[in-house]
Formats: C-alpha cells, sequence, structure tokens
C-alpha cells in the first residue's frame, strides 16, 4: 500500500516586537497538489479568511514554500505574517 504525502499550510499573523497577540493556525492536511494551488493563492491575496488584507504591505519570498508579509503601522510599529507550506511527518 502506497500512502500519499499529506501538506499543511501554516499561517502566522500578527507578529509584533514584544506583543503576544499573534495567532497561529494551519489547514487540515492535503494532497500537495491541493496545499500547494492553496498556498500559491494566498500569496496572490486570495483567501482572506485565512490571511487578511492589509493595505501598505511588502510580500517576502523567503524561499518556495515560505513568504512574509511585512506591514507597516503608524508611530513605526512593524507586524510580520509568515505563510508555510510543509509536509505532515
Amino acid at each position: 500500500m502506497i500512502l500519499m504525502d499529506e501538506y499543511v499550510v501554516v499561517i502566522e499573523t500578527g507578529y509584533k516586537l514584544a506583543a503576544s497577540t499573534h495567532k497561529i493556525s494551519a489547514t487540515d492536511p492535503l494532497p500537495h497538489v491541493e496545499a500547494n494551488r492553496l498556498f500559491l493563492e494566498i500569496l496572490d491575496g486570495m483567501h482572506e479568511d485565512l490571511l487578511p488584507a492589509k493595505a501598505d504591505t511588502t510580500t517576502l519570498e523567503v524561499s518556495p514554500t515560505e513568504f512574509m508579509r511585512i506591514h507597516r503601522l503608524m508611530g513605526g510599529v512593524v507586524v510580520m505574517d509568515r505563510v508555510t507550506l510543509t509536509r505532515v511527518h
């Protein structure tokens, strides 16, 4: 019996220096093709239920399976969101 690898998309939002207001969530395990498609759709700004849109953000592609979004608030406060596609072990 061959088992298919499963993947999840982990969404971490709201990281700020010296604050504990961040949120971490993950999708249910998905086949690789489906998880990759979801990851790319989130990167393209779709699925606001998972990663709400914010004005004045910079998106940084860390790797083909991870990106960060940096948002600067008034007063110079920086908020970071991170999305990662990863295999379930």
